[in-house]
């Protein structure tokens, strides 16, 4: 498996700046259970009169979504299908740095409620912005100027992409099956617990303080907005790589939200 996995070691991924992907032999066995319903997933899409397919890859932090989303990208690409992996962490209001800090300080000032009504919301996320992309790659419009944003404020730029012949949108982000979200064809979910996310979040080294307790308590919030939103996704996969019902993951989770 170490030669097969050689492969994809190149492969293009995500369009977030100094983003990290570390794929291993559960990744491609994951990717490689997904991909057939996927595929039928897309057909039924199609049928529907639709040429361009946005598919959202979402899950907890760190669960692998830049991995997954890569991968499906690439084995649809190795199809005939050409797609393109767009990273929805491009698009809080604030750079990651200021945004850290503004969660903060609304935890300070307002606790765990105030905080609550911050995180995946349209006040921390330009969701506006985020479906207007995906609206006009699901139209046809050929070039779209899509936003980079690195950890400080000197690392902001755009850069104009060339829709023009992609079939497949990826979007690999945690809220990518967000009620804020109105073009997306098929969200995956990628199930996890907090606890489980915390060694990938390490490999990856995103951010210094990745088991810090404020950081384990962001992590158990998004959690349950995922709870919340999971019976809209198509597809759900365990982190062992099974596919399972929103019945069986309301019962893993312990939760029955979002019915």
């Amino acid at each position: 498996m170490e030669s097969d996995l050689r492969k994809y070691e190149k492969i293009p991924h995500g369009d977030m700046p100094g983003d990290k992907i570390c794929i291993d032999e559960n990744h491609v066995k994951k990717a490689e259970i997904i991909l057939p319903i996927l595929e039928k997933e897309i057909e039924q899409v199609k049928k529907q009169g639709k040429s361009k397919v946005v598919v959202a890859v979402c899950g907890g932090s760190g669960v692998g979504k830049s991995e997954i989303a890569s991968l499906l990208a690439y084995m649809l690409d190795e199809k005939g299908k050409k797609c393109y992996v767009l990273s929805g962490d491009n698009y809080p209001h604030r750079i990651p740095c200021e945004n850290d800090k503004m969660r903060e300080n609304v935890y300070k000032e307002g606790g765990r409620e105030a905080l609550a009504a911050y995180l995946g919301t349209q006040k921390e996320i330009d969701f506006e912005k985020v479906n207007e992309i995906l609206k006009e790659f699901k139209t046809g419009q050929g070039k779209i100027c899509l936003k980079r944003m690195g950890r400080t404020s000197e690392e902001l730029w755009y850069d104009e992409i060339d829709f023009s012949e992609t079939e497949i949108l990826f979007l690999e982000w945690t809220h990518g099956n967000s009620d804020y979200l109105t073009e997306v064809d098929i969200p995956i979910l990628l199930n996890s617990t907090p606890e489980e996310t915390l060694a990938h979040r390490k490999a990856r080294n995103r951010d210094g303080n990745v088991d810090s307790p404020f950081v384990m308590m962001v992590l158990e919030m998004e959690q349950k907005m995922l709870n919340r939103q999971a019976h809209k996704a198509k597809i759900i996969v365990t982190k062992s790589g099974k596919l399972i019902s929103f019945e069986e993951y309301a019962q893993i989770m312990g939760t029955e939200e979002g019915r």
